[in-house]
């Protein structure tokens, strides 16, 4: 069971390198299941016309049964919507190339033999139908009618290869009209599915704003209400409470020019800091426009509080993120008596230089 699990995670693994969205994939034609099943049912196809009886070249049936293999392939796997001509071509070509090859391999009337290879050969065509090329599909029906009915005529009497081309029709009309209904559907599944994951995103990226602001408005609430409410009461202000006065405003001054570093641990971080008097400045120049980079810009804030915690009184540390354009995403400067620390990161979050140098 567990061989058979790890079969199926392999060949969904396989299928989904090209992901489509279409009327196939709304089917499972995407899913490991579906191979698995279109293998069981080819293997069953090759017993039964092996064991039939009629067939007295047994190589030549199997490599028709190859070539029906191919385009079963081909309707499962092939990429696009509709999908590439590359493998369309091929695909719809199977089930006459079948017909040819296994034919002379084949006695007058071996029935089960000729009604697999017809058999196998009009899903193929059908399932095309539903890939998006019904035009190519009806191509290839009309072809394998029209080499039955040739090799039926000018090589040999071929009763059952005539006797599918009805049937066949049949199957190929049901499949067209199948198709016609199911691609717009499948096509205005998709696009709700589009529209509900920008109408979520958009939805989610407003939420996190408010929670943002929300976040901003109660730290800057607990800090700097009480600090109002002593100016207004009036009075000489002391030395801890200008010092107080002082951090909030290099506070609020960061949320304004450095947004990139306002998260509450990096503030908490720089608040100490700048409390045991080392100078911090904060530069964002809006490199984090990005999406793909708030990984780096995480990275940043690490790396920013952990020069903050060992950073020394009187030490200046300047963290900075680069416009957009340059070959780092965000630098941090520490420069400590006669010692500068420069580090660099880049768009990735890795700290790819380390440099001192006297001041």
């Amino acid at each position: 069971m567990t061989d058979l699990t790890s079969i199926s995670t392999a060949i969904d693994g396989l299928i989904r390198q090209a992901p489509r969205r279409d009327a196939s994939t709304l089917m499972g034609m995407q899913r490991g299941w579906a191979v698995a099943v279109a293998a069981l049912i080819w293997t069953v196809f090759v017993v039964i016309g092996l064991v039939a009886g009629g067939v007295t070249n047994p190589a030549l049936f199997l490599l028709a049964m190859t070539a029906l293999l191919a385009g079963v392939g081909g309707v499962l796997l092939a990429p696009g919507d509709p999908m590439e001509w590359w493998a369309t071509i091929p695909t719809v070509l199977a089930p006459t190339a079948a017909v040819v090859i296994a034919m002379p391999g084949l006695v007058e009337r071996p029935p089960m033999a000729y009604g697999v290879l017809t058999g196998g050969g009009v899903v193929i065509t059908a399932f095309t139908t539903v890939r998006g090329r019904m035009g190519a599909a009806w191509a290839g029906y009309v072809l394998s009618a029209a080499v039955g009915v040739g090799l039926d005529r000018y090589v040999e009497p071929n009763p059952a290869v005539v006797a599918a081309i009805g049937p066949n029709l049949a199957v190929m009309l049901m499949a067209t009209v199948f198709a016609a209904i199911l691609r717009p559907r499948a096509r205005a599944v998709y696009a709700l599915r589009e529209q509900t994951v920008r109408e979520s995103a958009a939805k989610a990226a407003e939420e996190a704003a408010v929670a943002v602001r929300v976040q901003q408005f109660e730290r800057l609430d607990s800090q700097a209400r009480p600090l109002l409410d002593q100016i207004a009461r009036g009075g000489a202000l002391d030395e801890e409470t200008l010092r107080r006065c002082l951090l909030v405003e290099a506070q609020l001054r960061d949320l304004i020019r450095a947004p990139t570093f306002d998260d509450s641990t990096t503030a908490d971080a720089v608040w100490s800091a700048r409390s045991k008097d080392v100078r911090v400045l904060l530069l964002d120049d809006g490199g984090v426009d990005r999406r793909e980079i708030d990984a780096a810009a995480g990275a940043v804030r690490r790396l920013l509080i952990g020069v903050l915690a060992g950073a020394e009184p009187g030490a200046e540390v300047t963290a900075r993120i680069l416009p957009p354009g340059r070959q780092d995403f965000a630098t941090v400067v520490v420069a400590t008596g006669d010692r500068v620390e420069r580090f660099a990161v880049d768009a990735s979050g890795d700290v790819v230089s380390a440099a001192r140098r006297p001041a």
